[in-house]
Order: C-alpha cells, then sequence, then structure tokens
C-alpha cells in the first residue's frame, strides 16, 4: 500500500511541470512593444485576465491582457438645439454641476439614467448652474440626459467613483 501511495504521489508531482508549461497560451487579436525615455510598455488584445494596483502616484495595470469592451448605445435620438452647457467634474466622486452656457432654460429639465436605462432621477433646470448630488448612488457609468420639451437634445456620459 505504501508502495503504490508513493507512487501516486510522484507521478503528481512529475505531472505539475508538464502542466506549467502550457500556462498562459493564446491567440492574440494584436500587440506590441514600447520603449522610451520612461520606460517600456508591452500590450497585447485579445485574453481578458488582467490586475490592477494604484498608488497615489498612479495605476499599473498587469497580467495575461487588458480586457477591451465595445458599448452600443442606441435608442436614443438627440434633436437639434441651441442648448449649450457643461458638466464637471468627470469623473467625480460626491456632486456633478451642471452648468448652462447660452442662458436659454425654457422647457428644460434633466435626468440621470443607469446604463441599464432606468431613470434614477429627474432634475428641474431651474437656474444657469444646478448642483446635482450623486453621494448616494454606487460607482458606476451613469448617463445624464438634457431635455427640451421631453425631448433629449445632450448626453453626457458621467463616471461615479
Amino acid at each position: 500500500m505504501k508502495i503504490i501511495l508513493k507512487l501516486f504521489f510522484i507521478l503528481i508531482l512529475a505531472e505539475f511541470p508538464i502542466g506549467a508549461l502550457f500556462a498562459q497560451q493564446d491567440i492574440l487579436s494584436a500587440n506590441c512593444n514600447a520603449t522610451g525615455n520612461g520606460g517600456t510598455v508591452s500590450w497585447s488584445i485579445g485574453l481578458v485576465d488582467y490586475s490592477a494596483w494604484s498608488s497615489t502616484t498612479g495605476t499599473v495595470t498587469e497580467g495575461v491582457q487588458q480586457p477591451y469592451e465595445f458599448f452600443i448605445i442606441s435608442g436614443l435620438e438627440e434633436f437639434e438645439s441651441s442648448t449649450e452647457c457643461t458638466v464637471f467634474p468627470n469623473p467625480t466622486t460626491g456632486k456633478i454641476i451642471l452648468k448652462f452656457l447660452n442662458h436659454n432654460l425654457k422647457n428644460l429639465s434633466s435626468c440621470i439614467f443607469d446604463l441599464e436605462g432606468a431613470r434614477l432621477r429627474e432634475i428641474a433646470v431651474d437656474s444657469e448652474e444646478i448642483s446635482i448630488p450623486m453621494d448616494d448612488l454606487k460607482p458606476a457609468t451613469y448617463f445624464l440626459v438634457i431635455l427640451e420639451n421631453d425631448r433629449p437634445v445632450k448626453t453626457y456620459k458621467i463616471i461615479k467613483k
């Protein structure tokens, strides 16, 4: 019985190096190595396993590959309007400021939507500068839609950290 157990463990230990030879192999869509005064960067497109490390001086994302995603937003047609506005800060941690530049506030309103299209809140447009609190929203991507006569005229992608 002891001999069979020893043979079993030897076979298991002998298998580990063979399995390690095939780690992290895949066909890539694209790849490149770039070198400059600040260092070297290697990148590739096609795999989906990575880790991100952040500090006060920056962020490094390392691993087999960085993921790439395509977001197609459909079903929201914007209409012509003379409404001019800016949204800041973006990305935000607490609130965003919606500032209108052309002072034409007639029949304007705004809404915040999540990525699934759920309307989270409606904001009345009654002054040239509006503070929109986002403290209660979880970190994610949202859409701020400016409406004129209940028709969308401007859409902003807002990132909440």
